[in-house]
């Protein structure tokens, strides 16, 4: 009987990965103003419970509700720049404190480099 690698858990890989997430948020802690912090607070609460909302499951899985679901994000991925571009905009209209404009910036910054890499990966390879 073979396992099957895809459905296993590695136990390793979350450890580190919540040692490094908290890790990023005590360097926060220390580093952002106290208005910001409540504003982070706020923002993932509502992710939290949004998140949730937003996840659908696709019952047949068919190329149709595939190509669907892939058009949903491409529309969505489209305006989240747009979107960033406009925060960035006004945060430096309402003189933010400059950790803020550069979070958003990173923010910004590390969504388009994912679209890079994933643009020349599937490039390459279809």
């Amino acid at each position: 009987m073979m396992k099957d690698k895809a459905n296993t858990i590695n136990y390793k890989e979350i450890g580190i990965f919540i040692l490094v997430l908290l890790a990023i948020i005590f360097i926060l802690l220390k580093v952002v103003p106290v208005n910001f912090r409540y504003g982070i607070l706020i923002a993932v609460g509502i992710s939290m419970i949004i998140m949730p909302m937003t996840k659908k499951k696709i019952i047949d899985y068919d190329e149709r509700n595939h190509q669907i679901d892939l058009q949903a994000k491409a529309i969505a991925f489209n305006i989240l720049e747009i979107v960033f571009g406009l925060l960035l905009l006004s945060f430096t209209i309402m003189h933010i404190t400059f950790m803020a404009l550069v979070l958003t910036l990173t923010a910004y910054l590390i969504l388009k480099m994912v679209n890079l890499m994933a643009f020349s990966y599937y490039h390459k390879n279809n």
